[in-house]
This record gives C-alpha cells, sequence and structure tokens, in this order.
C-alpha cells in the first residue's frame, strides 16, 4: 500500500522487496507456502508498475536486470525446490494462484514490450534459459 500511497504506484522496488521478503518466509515450511503465493503476486505486482514506464529500453537497463533476477528467483525458489525438482504444492488453490500470478507477471512484461514496440526484455526471448 505504501507504494501506492507514497509513490503515486509508480516505483517498482518496494513491490520487489516486499515479494523477497515472502518468498523467504514461504521457503521455510510447508505451512507456509502460501507466502510463496503472496511473493509471486508482488512480483506481478512489480512488472505490472515497469510495464507503465514509457523511458527508452536503454534507459530502462537496470530494470530490465531486476525483472530477470525476479525470475530467475521465481524458478529456482517458487516453481522448483532446488531448481530442477518442480514444487508439489500441499493446497491446490496456492497451485491456482501461483500459476495465476506467474502468468501476470510475464503479461505485464509482455505488455511493456508491446507498449515500447521493442523486444528488449531478455527473459522474453525464447532462447533465454528460464
Amino acid at each position: 500500500q505504501v507504494s501506492k500511497d507514497v509513490y503515486g504506484d509508480g516505483q517498482v522496488y518496494p513491490y520487489c522487496y516486499a515479494g523477497h521478503y515472502h518468498k523467504d518466509a514461504g521457503k521455510k515450511s510447508p505451512e507456509e507456502e502460501y507466502r510463496l503465493v503472496e511473493a509471486l503476486r508482488l512480483y506481478a505486482e512489480a512488472s505490472r508498475v515497469a510495464s507503465q514506464y514509457t523511458y527508452d529500453s536503454k534507459d530502462s537497463l537496470q530494470l530490465m536486470k531486476t525483472m530477470t533476477s525476479i525470475a530467475s528467483l521465481i524458478m529456482t525458489d517458487i516453481i522448483s525446490i532446488d531448481g530442477n525438482t518442480a514444487r508439489q504444492w500441499n493446497r491446490y488453490e496456492n497451485s491456482v494462484a501461483a500459476a495465476s500470478w506467474l502468468l501476470a507477471f510475464f503479461d505485464s512484461l509482455l505488455l511493456w514490450e508491446e507498449r515500447k514496440g521493442d523486444c528488449f526484455v531478455e527473459i522474453l526471448n525464447p532462447d533465454h534459459k528460464y
């Protein structure tokens, strides 16, 4: 809420920091897996805010690095257990919510590229490792 109230929903990093907090807390025990879903929601919010940026793609290089780092964290800490083994969700509702927020994350990144008319988000490249 602070990002919306104080920063006019124009800053990505409050969402990133809160997402990192929930991601780390959600890995501690199976009872806390709902926090992994919350992390994905916050990462999706960060990409939604990023999609509103109208700067030149070269000016958004640091932000692209942040989104690439988030995609890596999503893959290694949320979608999989160790980077190779798929996560087995304990609650079906959490798996559905996680998939929905994951789609929202990438949908906003695609919107960002579409608004710019340029393919510049490296994690959306089919040849990217994630």
